[in-house]
């Protein structure tokens, strides 16, 4: 069809825009564009673009406000959540779950449980884990079950209820810690990292309608603060077919584009052979073609693991999930099956580990390219790896801590690091304290990743464990400083030398998000071909005061060509 003819109301033009394409092949800048049936059709500016397609009927006057390619986050942790992290003290945690539940007694009774997240010892005076005990005499008519998960998913909180159901809990559990009185030896209710499990095992998995209640919440949510495309962490069997199926009948229900991450039944085990590859399914909507591995904990918890223990708690190094010799073989079961790796690793002993195992299937692969494996020099070898390294894209999700030899390692193998910048300002805080003023100088260090070269930089959240708006993803990637300007380090940031400029914390959230997803080609910019996901926002900010960044709001969030927040 020539441009003559457009009449559809499929078809449209948006004029008169501050438009930061992203797009680095082409212009960076643009004003004007045009969608055609959800796709962009043509990128220019206004002269150009109102020439060219003069007899589209449908214009839209942006009235010189920015656009932005649609915002993907490169790491949620499930879109079958619309929870919000809330850093609520003990005694806080008791009042809202005493309101909820005289709030909801018609509803609720002594079988109930009651899910809870977001809670944060770190910004408690005591700085301590709390006890069952708190969760004790609310006063209210009868007593739920209660799970509270910390904000970093890695610890539950139980009441006393629940633990009267765990009289098969054995004294210690692999890869996890169950917290006990140091002076009774009984439970207090704080389980870590994969001693959690055996607890969640005993409470009611959600329904269908319940997940569907969940995911619209999380989505429109999303929609909200701009976010289009997001990459989904851990994601159970049973989810994938949900989210299918949720596609299949009901599109709209499901207008995002998830990138999921496939969660082994047990974890770090191979479970290819029950996951479907899925490749843009639903227009786009849905890929299954990663797998989420984990390595450790939390360092919140203490859970990271380290190569030398806690600095301020010199008993502890933190926690492995699963025994590291297993790696490499489950590694390559997944590259044969097709699916990138992409692993939780916080600590620095953590990162050296899966770099090893990475690594190790790297250079295997790269002699079975060889026909001659015996007279293959270092050099050649090295080449070969990255290349197998940066054809994979294998990716260390969180990135947290790294030795500065590891860090220039990740980048030399062709490893993504997928890292969130408001974990940087929520754990500024008391991280250096944790692992001290050396360890620190390869902790949250975005800018040695990208002087060491690597591929690709997405950005994320971690949402729910911090909040969604990518505007405050953005604001603490460039200035490392909580929202009222200040730092641990003062006004100038903490370690500012680590922080990204506008252009790289962009990238991140866009082209580089969509590369690290094996999108690029669809998703990441205005580009012409690639699907219309677009954002309109009330600022620029890649030119205001940084401070300004922290209020941006969403005018309008366009996801394949339509309006699914706000007005265009």
């Amino acid at each position: 069809m020539d441009n003559t003819s457009e009449t559809s109301e499929n078809t449209y033009v948006v004029y008169n825009a501050n438009v930061y394409t992203v797009d680095y092949d082409n212009k960076q800048r643009a004003d004007a564009f045009v969608v055609r049936d959800g796709m962009f059709l043509d990128v220019g500016t206004k002269d150009e673009i109102m020439d060219k397609w003069k007899l589209v009927d449908k214009r839209i006057d942006a009235g010189g406000k920015t656009i932005l390619p649609g915002i993907i986050d490169a790491h949620v942790v499930s879109i079958t959540t619309s929870r919000e992290p809330n850093r609520s003290k003990a005694s806080e945690a008791r009042s809202r779950i005493k309101a909820y539940i005289l709030s909801h007694k018609d509803n609720l009774n002594e079988s109930s449980w009651i899910r809870g997240f977001g809670w944060d010892q770190m910004h408690w005076e005591s700085k301590e884990f709390p006890h069952w005990k708190d969760l004790s005499d609310l006063g209210t008519p009868f007593t739920c079950y209660m799970l509270l998960t910390r904000i970093d998913g890695h610890v539950i909180w139980t009441n006393e209820k629940v633990l009267k159901i765990l009289s098969d809990m054995p004294e210690c559990i692999e890869g996890g810690e169950i917290v006990r009185d140091k002076e009774t030896n009984e439970m207090t209710g704080i389980f870590v990292d994969n001693a959690m499990d055996f607890v969640v095992r005993k409470a009611p998995t959600l329904s269908e309608t319940e997940k569907l209640t969940h995911v619209r919440s999380a989505i429109s949510h999303m929609h909200s603060v701009g976010l289009t495309g997001v990459h989904d962490a851990s994601v159970p069997l049973d989810d994938i077919s949900f989210f299918k199926d949720v596609v299949a009948r009901s599109p709209d229900d499901f207008n995002i584009r998830s990138y999921v991450m496939v969660e082994s039944p047990q974890i770090n085990e191979y479970c290819g052979d029950k996951v479907e590859m899925i490749i843009g399914y639903g227009e786009g909507r849905l890929t299954v073609r990663s797998v989420k591995l984990f390595m450790d904990g939390a360092l919140g918890s203490w859970g990271a693991a380290m190569l030398e223990p806690y600095s301020d708690d010199p008993t502890k190094t933190g926690l492995l999930l699963s025994n590291p010799d297993n790696l490499p073989s489950v590694i390559q079961k997944w590259v044969s099956k097709g699916f990138q790796v992409n692993t939780h690793c916080i600590g620095d002993r953590a990162n050296k580990i899966i770099l090893d195992a990475y690594e190790k299937v790297f250079k295997t692969l790269a002699l079975k390219c060889k026909p001659s494996a015996d007279d293959v020099s270092d050099e050649i070898l090295e080449k070969e790896t990255r290349r197998i390294g940066e054809k994979l894209r294998f990716r260390i999700e969180h990135a947290q801590i790294l030795t500065l030899d590891d860090i220039q390692r990740a980048a030399k193998l062709g490893i993504i690091p997928s890292m969130q910048p408001t974990h940087a300002t929520s754990d500024m805080s008391y991280a250096e304290e944790r692992i001290g003023k050396e360890r620190i100088k390869g902790a949250y260090a975005w800018r040695s990743f990208l002087d060491a070269g690597v591929t690709a930089f997405p950005l994320s959240s971690d949402f729910p464990v911090e909040a969604a708006n990518p505007f405050l993803g953005f604001y603490a990637a460039i200035t490392r400083k909580w929202t009222d300007g200040n730092s641990p380090h003062g006004k100038q940031g903490w370690f500012p030398e680590q922080a990204l400029t506008r252009e790289e914390a962009l990238r991140g959230f866009t082209i580089d998000a969509a590369y690290a997803g094996f999108a690029e080609d669809m998703l990441g910019s205005i580009s012409k071909g690639k699907y219309a996901d677009f954002v309109v926002i009330d600022r620029d900010i890649m030119e205001i005061p940084e401070k300004d960044i922290i209020d941006t709001r969403v005018i309008a969030t366009v996801f394949g060509g339509s309006v699914v927040y706000g007005e265009l």
